[in-house]
């Protein structure tokens, strides 16, 4: 599928502010789309700024809430996992993890968009097209059960070319008839969908029956280029099955951090990311729980942001953390056998959003994670978005939450 925004017309989401509980979707259509809020001074910089970006605190500018299975040109809006911000085009692409046909009956695909704010005002989402993805072979991305089904998670714009490079976690799910064992990847895309190559996987991260190798939906989950775009850095959600248990509300676990070079795709460093326990214990304390991280975001060579979210049934909203962590200092494990004895990465606090969950009216499942344009005060933006699992009814915990931050230094 092309470019929707090749079409006569164009349509634009608009959600209200509200001045108080939260923030109220409305859906406006438009023929023309919204500005984007701040400054574009910094336009010609690389996708993830300057080499040293600094961030010691948040400042919450606003929330949309997007209407729940939203249609635009023809598919339901939602499952975004990922978002960019390209500053060549002022857009947003942002990457739906739609694999099954309950989701919706749409192929997996990607949307760009353009975002209204500024220092004071998150004021509207403007949806600009819609691209569907393509296997190497041309064809689209199947569904579940397909074998070569995708589950699609980060997406970014490579800082060299202008393509998209995004990640599939893969599927282990052995219960399934037949059993479904799929490999996760990194794929580089053209804005127009057509496949261009596919980055080169260490063993280590070959889905297995057996037990060993990384867990179903466990897999990659976050991507960022490294600001002299030399590297993409790749974040597993959780713990390959060697390395141990995933977290519990006791106990905390370990994933693993891959730098790959861009221009090869080749893998050349990995570390140790910790992550913390779940952070609230599930009703009934027997149900699910996850805790892990969803999102990188490069600030230099060796520091990143981390979106880290946990979830547990029974417990309304999610539970999500943004850190600092720095490799610098961190043991490189990419040939160790094992990460016994591996120094992990350096890891501080830098929000916490249980503080926002009341003036949000809630905390989502918080995925994606990008820079947007300076403010017009010359401050950075932060954009987060949520994955809203297609839910068929409204729900605190799954929306189409997007949030803008200023960013201080």
């Amino acid at each position: 599928m092309s470019f929707t925004s090749t079409l006569s017309f164009r349509r634009s989401i608009a959600c209200s502010l509200a001045a108080t509980r939260g923030l109220v979707p409305l859906l406006v259509a438009t023929a023309a789309l919204a500005a984007c809020g701040g400054s574009d001074d910094d336009a010609g910089e690389p996708i993830n700024g300057n080499n040293n970006i600094t961030v010691s605190s948040l400042r919450l500018i606003g929330q949309q809430v997007l209407p729940r299975r939203m249609d635009y040109a023809g598919t339901v809006v939602g499952g975004l996992s990922g978002v960019d911000y390209d500053p060549k085009t002022d857009t947003y692409v942002l990457i739906s993890d739609d694999r099954t046909t309950t989701d919706s009956a749409g192929a997996p695909r990607l949307y760009t968009a353009k975002l209204s704010f500024d220092a004071n005002t998150f004021s509207a989402v403007s949806f600009t097209g819609v691209v569907t993805m393509k296997q190497p072979d041309g064809s689209v991305y199947p569904k579940v059960p397909d074998a070569k089904v995708a589950d699609p998670e980060s997406v970014r714009v490579d800082p060299v070319t202008g393509n998209w490079v995004w990640l599939s976690e893969g599927d282990r799910t052995l219960t399934s008839t037949p059993p479904r064992v799929i490999n996760p990847f990194i794929r580089e895309i053209s804005p127009q969908g057509g496949h261009v190559r596919e980055y080169t996987l260490p063993a280590m991260f070959q889905m297995s029956a057996q037990e060993t190798g990384p867990r179903g939906n466990l897999v990659f989950e976050g991507l960022s280029f490294s600001p002299d775009a030399q590297s993409a850095w790749v974040l597993m959600e959780g713990a390959l099955i060697q390395d141990g248990a995933t977290p519990t509300p006791a106990a905390g676990s370990a994933s693993r951090l891959t730098r790959f070079d861009r221009a090869s795709g080749v893998a050349n460093a990995q570390y140790v990311y910790p992550i913390e326990k779940v952070q609230a214990t599930p009703v009934p304390a027997d149900q699910f729980t996850v805790n892990g991280p969803t999102e990188i975001l490069a600030l230099s060579a060796t520091r990143f942001l981390v979106l880290e979210r946990s979830f547990s049934v029974g417990v309304i909203g999610n539970q999500v953390r943004l850190y600092e962590i720095d490799t610098a200092n961190a043991t490189n494990v990419l040939t160790a056998p094992s990460l016994t004895g591996a120094t992990p990465v350096s890891k501080k606090l830098v929000l916490d959003f249980e503080t926002l969950k009341t003036q949000l009216g809630g905390i989502a499942n918080l995925e994606g994670m990008t820079f947007g344009p300076k403010l017009p005060n010359g401050k950075r933006s932060l954009v987060v978005v949520a994955d809203d699992n297609f839910p068929t009814a409204d729900s605190l915990t799954d929306r189409n939450q997007m949030l803008v931050f200023e960013v201080q230094p």
